[in-house]
């Protein structure tokens, strides 16, 4: 079975010949990077390009200073591990900025475009997605500013939905242009919505304020032929009903470690969403190595059955030798019938 048609066989929630996968090492982890960049690593699913595009404003050895097309500036940090994201200028400090960027015409590059498409066309045997921030992501973490949109929210939510308006209208139509070029199998969106304590907004405000822009997206990209994945990290048991309900197809990260318990968010709504589920980074950078195993069987175990489950293998801050072996147990495991899921 080609990788994606696997990917596609599980998204229509039944069992291809071998889980799905798609494999990364954490930012910030370069001795771990370098280590795997010769190795041949399992990809049934490809990144192939992200928007907006960003510029360097400064560069060093430690950070980096980026500036989107809409004029927020993030300071990325090295100096942590997996890379630290801060917000150092949002791109609307008060309400005539947003004014200033509704009137103004954002484009994609050719160069961005061209560059997608190759990546496409190098990868036409696996499954493909563009990545974007979801809307709430783009709100809270670029736009406007984490604490600052929260209280937008909740104080002015005419004002909050006016910023989310004008994210999705122009990550649309730049996805639209790339997905009708080049042709790609999803849009992967991404944005923070909890911590493990709970959702940032209660189940009524992401429904008045948040659910509309998610459920226009997920209606639009599905109306042009693709399928959109959501990653967000945070104990989200409380809006789980309503992100399903808006049209996400896919599920990320589900991290234990913030209370998303894999085998019950699989009973709940395994036939109608696919999971894509992430190691605990606490658990797995801890673990001994005779333990790995088991623990990848575990996952297998408690969401693969029937399909509906690709698996996001991501190498966190672990001895080298620990990783190839994390690695190595899920090649061993992922070929169905899965022995670690008989039921």
């Amino acid at each position: 079975m080609k990788p994606v048609d696997r990917v596609l066989t599980t998204l229509n929630h039944e069992e291809p010949d071998m889980v799905p996968c798609l494999w990364a090492v954490a930012d910030g982890l370069k001795q771990l990077q370098e280590a795997f960049r010769a190795r041949e690593m399992p990809q049934d699913l490809v990144g192939v390009g992200s928007i907006p595009e960003t510029r360097v404003l400064e560069q060093g050895s430690e950070h980096r200073l980026l500036e989107s097309v809409f004029g927020d500036v993030h300071r990325v940090s090295y100096k942590v591990y997996y890379g630290y994201r801060e917000l150092v200028k949002p791109a609307v400090s008060k309400p005539e900025d947003l004014n200033r960027l509704e009137e103004l015409r954002f484009e994609l590059s050719r160069e961005n475009v061209k560059r997608i498409r190759v990546n496409v066309e190098k990868n036409s045997d696996r499954f493909t997605f563009i990545s974007h921030e979801s809307p709430f992501g783009l709100a809270a973490y670029s736009l406007r500013g984490f604490k600052q949109f929260l209280t937008d929210i909740v104080v002015n939510p005419g004002f909050a939905k006016k910023i989310l308006s004008f994210g999705v209208k122009v990550l649309m139509e730049m996805s639209r242009q790339i997905i009708e070029e080049t042709g790609v199998n999803a849009v992967w969106l991404s944005g923070d919505l909890g911590d493990r304590n709970g959702p940032f907004v209660s189940p009524n405000l992401y429904r008045e304020i948040l659910e509309p822009f998610d459920r226009e997206l997920c209606r639009i990209y599905h109306k042009l032929g693709t399928y959109v994945f959501i990653h967000s990290h945070g104990n989200l048991n409380l809006i789980l009903d309503r992100l399903v309900d808006a049209g996400f197809d896919g599920l990320n990260p589900l991290d234990e470690a913030e209370n998303m318990v894999l085998a019950s968010v699989k009973e709940k709504y395994g036939s109608k969403v696919t999971l894509i589920p992430q190691p605990s980074t606490y658990k797995l950078e801890k673990m001994p190595r005779s333990l790995i195993e088991k623990y990848v069987a575990n996952q297998l175990h408690a969401g693969a059955h029937g399909g509906g489950f690709i698996y996001y293998g991501v190498i966190v801050n672990m001895p080298l030798e620990n990783a190839e072996e994390y690695v190595k147990a899920f090649l061993k495991l992922r070929s169905y019938p899965l022995r670690c899921c008989r039921r």
